[in-house]
């Protein structure tokens, strides 16, 4: 999914004779997406039932009488519907969503449409598994809102090509990270061209922090760790990984918020321009791309680089604020072949373990002493750090510069991962 050489998950795309997309996942089993679709469908038509309930089939439940299927419907809606659950969300939302037109993403059993079209809103449910829909169907009637509801197979990503018109809200909760990020990808770039400008991404997901957590396993396994030995795939997400998937658009932060102590991450995006009409296919392929950097000329300056394996340690000085060491940017492909655009910045994200005292982590130009992004601090940790650091303008930058940020303390640490890429 998108990954890239950061985090350990090399991935490539290749083309089979049938034209299909494949996805290479960390152990070089290739799958397509016809495939994984498939097996998430046949996960995701078991659905929670809460903690008295467990989880059930959604293709059980259709044959229950509609009073069987109401009781057993408002059961799973309250079990799930606790304040430190969705309770905190349907609460800070439902004034806004009063006449919305919000299309969800994985929809499940419908809790979020209905609570929402109750107050005003327009729904349209999308979801890979027809009886869960069907369900929604029969819910829907029987609350009498059939006239604001919509419904969607997705067959395929492409089925989003055929929603109509124009949507306020993008409502995903908790779906695209169970897919890898280039099916979601897809599906979010089709999204984009159904949102209007300025309307809003609101997203679930699962934190990187929670994946540190839970053993940084490969993404085909950490499913079954999260939802059960069925779900076919995880992966955790954060602002900039969504913003990743979403780019090119133009987006500003509304809310990116922690709960239930950790496990999950709420991001609320306003779009700003959900497409860049002017941007040629070929330079949005290239913009798209990853450059690994740790593979880069490196500059000892009072501190220093060593090479360990796949990751580079550094040390620094005891002196606060001395320059440690630099990787020098200038022999990467992407230099040269890209325009300067002012839509777009550089982003580096690199994934840090600190083992004592504070690094500063900066972009600058050709002159060390010329930042052309904010300098990230970061203090010593037990567990690897994700940062992501950028430049203020569209102007590549020179080097990624290490220094040091404790007082009279000698830091070090281990840079683990680093890309650069564009961004917005």
């Amino acid at each position: 999914m998108g990954v890239s050489l950061l985090f350990g998950f090399a991935r490539s795309r290749r083309r089979s004779s049938r034209g299909e997309a494949h996805l290479h996942t960390e152990h070089g089993k290739a799958i397509d997406s016809s495939t994984f679709l498939d097996a998430s469908r046949e996960k995701w038509r078991e659905v929670p039932g809460g903690d008295t309930l467990g989880r059930v089939y959604s293709t059980d439940m259709l044959s229950a009488s509609a009073s069987d299927l109401q009781a057993q419907w408002d059961e799973m809606n309250r079990a799930s519907s606790a304040p430190s659950h969705r309770g905190w969300y349907q609460e800070m939302y439902r004034e806004f969503m009063a006449g919305k037109h919000v299309v969800e993403v994985g929809s499940g059993l419908g809790f979020d449409g209905i609570y929402f079209m109750r107050l005003g809103a327009h729904w349209t449910f999308c979801d890979i598994v027809k009886d869960n829909l069907a369900i929604v169907r029969r819910m829907v009637d029987l609350a009498g809102l059939s006239d604001r509801a919509s419904y969607l197979w997705i067959e395929h990503p492409e089925s989003l090509e055929t929603l109509p018109g124009k949507f306020d809200v993008i409502w995903a909760n908790g779906s695209l990270h169970h897919a890898p990020f280039e099916i979601a990808q897809k599906e979010a770039r089709i999204l984009l061209g159904k949102l209007k400008p300025r309307g809003r991404w609101v997203e679930l997901f699962y934190p990187y922090e929670r994946w540190l957590r839970q053993g940084k396993l490969p993404f085909s396994e950490w499913g079954k760790y999260t939802d059960g030995e069925r779900t076919p795939w995880a992966e955790w997400h954060d602002a900039e990984r969504i913003k990743q998937r979403l780019f090119p658009a133009v987006t500003t932060t509304v809310l990116d918020y922690r709960f239930g102590g950790g496990q999950y991450g709420w991001l609320d995006l306003r779009i700003d321009r959900p497409i860049i009409a002017d941007l040629p296919s070929s330079e949005l392929q290239e913009r798209l791309r990853t450059y690994n950097i740790l593979g880069c000329n490196r500059k000892n300056l009072n501190g220093k680089f060593k090479p360990q394996g796949p990751a580079l340690a550094f040390d620094c000085t005891g002196k606060m604020w001395s320059y440690a060491a630099a990787i020098d940017l200038k022999d990467l492909a992407i230099f040269g072949r890209l325009p300067a655009r002012p839509d777009f910045i550089w982003a580096a994200d690199l994934e840090v373990s600190l083992r004592a005292g504070a690094a500063g982590f900066v972009l600058t130009g050709d002159d060390l002493n010329k930042f052309v992004g904010r300098e990230v601090m970061l203090d010593a940790g037990l567990s690897t750090q994700r940062l992501t650091i950028k430049t203020d303008g569209p102007e590549l930058p020179r080097y990624l510069l290490i220094r040091n940020g404790a007082f009279e303390t000698t830091s070090s640490g281990m840079l683990e991962s680093g890309v650069i890429r564009s961004g917005t």
